[in-house]
């Protein structure tokens, strides 16, 4: 897939979005391919990436995101050399309930142990134990992780584009893709920093995925964009032995995370739908988290210290999609992550990287049952 011939800059592959599954991509396929990365703001992981609560847990998204992530967790085991410190650092994940909840959660503890054993259900006094400052009038169950694990998000982000620029792959910031055409050749692409061509375009735009499809002459898929507002919130206890804990619980969702400084990285979990756009916080949805966080927990929050706003983008069906689009020739979507980009992105980089060179799908994948059905567009 080298025959893209244009006046301006040609490449095998051109992807189009610089977070996560961008670079990643890139750097699967920069080894075979001449790649270039187009990214439509100054800096790249700017909307997601940089935005994420950073937290590396199997069990999330459902069953082909578990996969996903087991999938990747080797790459993000390995020490590599170019880092200085590791990419994961331990961090249980409790997600808790009610007895209300208890047969939702006991089905998913016994599923997901399918793939991840350690995974299990636990009450009574291990609960209170592993996270003291849970409230036992209205906290009752736990599907427990314990070898979930924080991540270094900018550092792997890091990574992966230092390999992709390693064997020649080129970034182009501030490039917003305003037009795509196809010719028998290749692609045209239309940038606000020029035009290039490409044999194939990946379409790793995120939020912004559906936009670039249409641009391609690709039928949107359904992606909605929903934003998640988070924040860092002072607590009077040391945190640092308490686990990520997340509430299933209806009508009181929420999350927090041990930081450094008796600081707790805390979010209402929400997913409000919203438009492709940089999103800003809104208060109503911190002070909801708070009272959310303060009704299930002893810990008594009162005051914040910075909040951010980040787009978690969903296919209608709620599984990411990875795969050549079924109508228009040359275009692989990489997008609908859905808040689990960060713990899939070894997995689906190497997905793109395999498509694009006419391979199976990569084997730690199929071992656990995923197919290149399970990823298609049009599935």
């Amino acid at each position: 897939m080298t025959d893209a011939k244009q006046d301006s800059a040609a490449f095998d592959v051109a992807v189009i979005g610089g977070g996560i599954a961008g670079v990643s991509a890139a750097r699967a396929v920069a080894d075979t391919h001449s790649v270039v990365i187009l990214e439509q703001e100054n800096e790249l992981a700017h909307h997601s990436t940089s935005r994420s609560a950073a937290i590396f847990v199997e069990n999330e998204g459902g069953p082909i995101f578990h996969r996903l992530a087991t999938a990747s967790r080797p790459f993000l085991e390995t020490e590599h050399s170019e880092l200085d410190a590791p990419l994961l650092d331990p961090l249980p994940v409790l997600k808790v309930g009610s007895e209300a909840e208890r047969p939702v959660l006991q089905a998913e503890a016994e599923q997901a142990a399918q793939i991840t054993s350690p995974v299990r259900l636990i009450d009574d006094g291990e609960l209170y134990e592993l996270a003291p400052m849970l409230n036992p009038e209205f906290v009752s169950i736990g599907v427990y992780e314990p070898t979930a694990a924080s991540v270094d998000v900018m550092a792997l982000h890091q990574l992966y584009l230092r390999r992709a620029r390693n064997h020649g792959a080129q970034v182009r910031r501030s490039a917003r893709v305003t037009a795509l055409s196809r010719a028998p050749h290749g692609w045209t692409i239309e940038t606000t920093d020029g035009t290039i061509g490409a044999a194939v375009v990946v379409n790793a735009a995120g939020a912004w995925g559906d936009v670039v499809g249409q641009l391609a002459g690709a039928k949107p898929l359904g992606l909605t964009p929903k934003r998640r507002t988070a924040f860092t919130s002072p607590v009077e206890a040391d945190p640092t032995d308490w686990p990520f804990v997340y509430s299933q619980i209806a009508d009181r969702t929420c999350y927090f995370k041990p930081e450094a400084g008796n600081q707790l990285l805390c979010s209402l979990s929400e997913e409000n739908p919203t438009e492709p756009c940089d999103a800003k916080p809104e208060e109503i949805d911190v002070a909801q988290a708070i009272d959310n966080i303060n009704h299930l927990t002893t810990l008594g929050l009162r005051s914040v210290n910075i909040t951010w706003t980040g787009l978690r983008t969903f296919a209608p069906d709620r599984n990411p999609v990875f795969g050549w689009d079924d109508s228009v020739d040359g275009f692989l979507w990489l997008v609908g992550q859905g808040g689990c980009g960060i713990v899939s992105s070894a997995a689906a980089g190497d997905v793109a990287a395999a498509l694009i060179r006419e391979q199976s799908l990569p084997a730690a994948l199929t071992q656990l049952g995923v197919t290149e059905q399970d990823l298609a567009p049009r599935r």
